[in-house]
């Protein structure tokens, strides 16, 4: 098919566009174009150009005679589906300007927007059912309202922008000059239509004689979609990042599309990360097209990246302005700046919103009439021009905050955190009350889940100090609503934080290690470094600088009990006092105070019990829970060789708390074979476990062929939620003869010092690598005694262990639990709330809430 420019339906030359047509008048000539070509297709049917435009022509015609009130909206109903694709373009055909109702809006929402425009609401079924009319229709005015978009509202209600007819004008010279939309193209939207970027994207598209490919990704996931695509051979992708990094996450290089020349996205801020993922799986020889805009100016701009542009680290600009529209980066009192300086972003043209709906102060506050008949419009968001002419957007003017005196974009700090590996998606907001700012950072739960100290420390490699978010937050993932931008009102609350300040010489110096491991300016001696972002790991490396400096050995475990600076500065007192003090490492400690019957929770190999505070601090009730441990692993104590020698103990220190049952046994990893040898002592004194409770304990392969069980084909050596082997054994394999040397020396050395442990009081980090390898041999030699109860095993999703092993070792039933997170990701924040729900669960669980499996 020839070229067609959908304004005029004349052979496109360099200069010819007409903006005095509708969206009806550019639909109709496309159409006319086309003819039989394939207009919509779904997974279950499709519509040729010539049916469609009949039939909106007949049902447009339908709408007009049932509608009473000229110029009234009409609210429909849309889907990803034909029908709704039918429905819009009927009740722009009636005259009448339509509202894109989203099915997935809350009632209240809904009824705000129909009671702010007052509309007449119809489903596509409702317009189709319409009896037909032959009442002859006029072509709505360019500058007739076409389409009311309400905005999301995060601020405050929804306000409706109106976009004229003229508007669509634009949408077809930017698919035309930045999409590169042809009639032999197949472009997959898989932005809702009620979206504003989903109707832009039906706009492009159509209105250039392309076939509109539309999955409904929220009713059908993105399950089966790669291989549609395929089907349909699609030449085009688009929707939100959000989506993209969903959908691309268990995607690989052998998932590629060769079809796909085109992918883009818009509605949030694009990273590096993003085009790198596309070409890495579904389109490594296609365009990537980072796209932009608001209801209010329709399309802003785009940015494509071939396959050979380098990638600029960090946030993508969002590039070259859209077709026929000026952009310009102005000051407070609206002169231009330079070329690299930020000011507000301010968009003119004749193709954006004619303003907002019944609302005529908003209206004249954000949008001007300008002598040549384009409109100016003031976005309120802070922009630059680059050297290149590039358009980089930096956020809202107003969520700028000054911090110690520096202007900071909180756009620029959520870049930095979207460059750390673990990041999936990030926000940051400004509390101005306290200037300061917030981070919410959602991780993967197959990696490994960060800190928020750790976030910090990472950040303060790239970023000023003041860019630092005092408080992080770490989640599974963000809050969105209906059109999937980040939900900020949703936004869990940062922990309340009412620091006292210290007192004395050493809360003083104690506040200055903690600030400087914890990333923070500034700690009360009140606060809980736990609460802080703090973790096991941080709380050795504190530990281990007081011993540096003031030659005192305080354990973990009298920190967890104490926890705060001004409980340190208590302990290190008392140690000063008492610095000959010789007693052996306790191997249980009370992390939770509470009533009732005691949870007993053993810790994995080489981790000490306060590890396992965020766990105890998430079960639900007022139980007291005790951490165990192994014993030498803080304090000089020979360890115990064998797992029915650390269950002695620890049915020893249980019991020092405990006299008699029913006991509730929870282990972690090494700790879960632990409880289960201390479960059958006890169940052979006749004391009874109310819960067993095996928390990701996984098997060696000695073990499995010595019971008689199974593992999977992949017994995990290359999964990254197993622990890594610290014995060097497979570096040996792998090593230089240059490097054999060293390595048998270092396993040498390893293997004394498992044969020794507990006798010295080693390094932190070699005492917790020595004690883990000293758990996988007792692993490895394990002879379990049968336990005649029942258990509850609750998994990492990447545990490889076959669950029926646990069989050979339980004679009573199982109940069996997954936790999507990895091995050590479940026992820490976010994910630590999902273990802990499944660990509750199976402490309050009876007999008859189902039987266990």
């Amino acid at each position: 098919m020839t070229r067609i420019d959908p304004a005029t339906s004349a052979t496109i030359p360099a200069t010819a566009e007409n903006s005095d047509e509708s969206v009806v008048a550019l639909w109709r000539n496309t159409a006319t174009q086309c003819g039989d070509a394939v207009a919509v297709r779904t997974p279950e049917a499709s519509i040729s150009y010539r049916d469609a435009v009949n039939r909106t022509d007949d049902r447009g015609r339908a709408i007009a005679a049932a509608m009473t009130e000229p110029g009234r909206p009409v609210a429909v109903d849309v889907e990803s589906d034909i029908d709704s694709v039918l429905a819009i373009f009927a009740v722009l055909t009636s005259g009448h300007p339509v509202i894109l109702v989203d099915p997935f809006l809350p009632d209240d929402r809904r009824d705000h927007i129909l009671e702010l425009s007052g509309a007449q609401r119809m489903s596509p079924a409702d317009i189709a059912a319409l009896p037909s009319s032959d009442t002859p229709l006029a072509v709505p005015a360019p500058d007739a309202p076409a389409v009311l978009i309400f905005t999301s509202g995060s601020t405050g209600k929804p306000k409706g922008v109106t976009l004229p007819h003229r508007w669509a004008l634009g949408m077809a010279l930017d698919g035309m000059t930045f999409m590169r939309f042809e009639d032999e193209d197949k472009a997959t939207a898989l932005l809702p239509l009620s979206f504003g970027a989903g109707v832009d994207c039906l706009l492009m598209s159509l209105l250039n004689g392309s076939t509109l490919l539309l999955w409904d990704v929220r009713r059908r996931t993105t399950e089966g979609l790669c291989d549609w695509l395929r089907q349909e051979r699609a030449t085009t992708v688009h929707c939100t990042p959000s989506l993209l990094r969903s959908w691309l996450a268990d995607l690989g290089p052998g998932d590629v599309i060769e079809s796909v020349r085109l992918v883009s996205t818009c509605g949030e801020p694009v990273h590096s990360g993003d085009v790198e993922r596309v070409r890495a799986t579904i389109s490594p020889a296609g365009v990537f097209c980072s796209w932009s805009g608001s209801s209010e100016t329709a399309n802003l701009a785009f940015n494509l990246f071939p396959p050979d542009r380098p990638v600029p680290p960090g946030a993508v600009p969002v590039g070259t302005p859209a077709s026929k529209k000026s952009v310009r980066i102005v000051d407070e009192a609206g002169h231009d700046v330079r070329t690299g300086s930020t000011g507000e972003v301010v968009v003119e043209s004749e193709y954006i919103a004619s303003g907002y709906f019944n609302n005529p102060a908003l209206t004249a506050a954000k949008f001007e009439n300008l002598p040549d008949g384009r409109r100016r419009y003031r976005t309120g968001d802070l922009g630059r021009f680059d050297g290149e002419g590039r358009l980089h957007l930096l956020g809202r003017r107003d969520d700028a905050v000054k911090i110690r005196g520096y202007l900071v974009e909180p756009i620029e700090v959520e870049a930095a955190l979207r460059a750390l590996p673990w990041t999936v998606d990030a926000v940051v907001t400004a509390d101005r009350d306290t200037a300061q700012l917030i981070a919410h950072v959602a991780v993967a739960p197959d990696k490994w889940t960060p800190s928020p100290a750790e976030i910090r420390t990472a950040l303060a490699k790239t970023l000023a100090p003041w860019m630092i978010p005092r408080d992080v937050v770490v989640l599974t993932s963000l809050p969105r609503n209906e059109r999937g931008k980040v939900d900020r009102a949703a936004l869990p609350p940062a922990p309340p934080r009412t620091p006292e300040p210290v007192r004395g010489p050493t809360e003083s110096t104690l506040m200055h290690i903690w600030c400087d491991i914890l990333g923070l300016e500034t700690v009360g001696r009140n606060e809980d470094f736990v609460s802080l972002g703090g973790d096991s790991l941080a709380a050795a490396k504190m530990l281990a600088e007081l011993r540096d400096r003031w030659l005192v050995d305080i354990s973990t475990a009298d920190f967890a009990g104490t926890p705060t600076i001004a409980g340190l500065s208590e302990l290190l007192d008392a140690a000063h006092r008492d610095r000959a003090r010789s007693v052996t490492g306790a191997t249980i400690i009370r992390l939770r105070e509470g009533t009732g019957t005691p949870v007993f929770v053993m810790s994995g190999a080489g981790t000490p019990a306060a590890s396992l505070l965020p766990l105890a601090r998430e079960i639900d009730g007022d139980a007291p829970v005790y951490g165990l441990q192994a014993h030498g692993l803080e304090k000089r104590g020979r360890a115990d060789r064998t797992i029915r020698a650390a269950a002695r103990r620890a049915v020893k220190d249980i019991e020092s708390i405990q006299a008699d049952g029913p006991y509730r046994l929870v282990g972690y990893s090494l700790g879960g074979f632990v409880m289960l040898e201390a479960a059958t002592i006890l169940d052979g004194r006749d004391e009874r476990c109310e819960s067993v409770i095996i928390l990701d304990s996984r098997f060696e392969p000695e073990l499995v062929e010595r019971i008689g069980g199974r593992m999977t084909d992949d017994t995990g050596a290359d999964d990254p939620a197993r622990l890594p082997d610290r014995t060097g054994t497979d570096d040996a394999e792998r090593a230089s003869n240059s490097q054999s040397l060293q390595i048998r020396w270092t396993r040498l050395v390893m293997r004394a010092l498992v044969v020794t442990a507990g006798w010295w009081n080693l390094p932190t980090t070699l005492q917790w690598n020595v004690f883990w390898d000293l758990g996988r041999q007792q692993i490895r030699r394990h002879r379990p005694t049968p336990y005649r109860g029942d258990i509850t095993l609750i998994r990492a999703a990447e545990n490889p262990d076959h669950p029926d092993t646990w069989a050979r070792m339980v004679t009573g039933r199982m109940r069996t639990v997954t936790v999507a997170a990895d091995h050590h990701a479940m026992m820490r924040a976010p994910h630590v709330t999902a273990t802990a729900a499944a660990v509750s669960a199976a402490l309050y669980l009876t007999d008859n809430e189902g039987t266990p499996s």
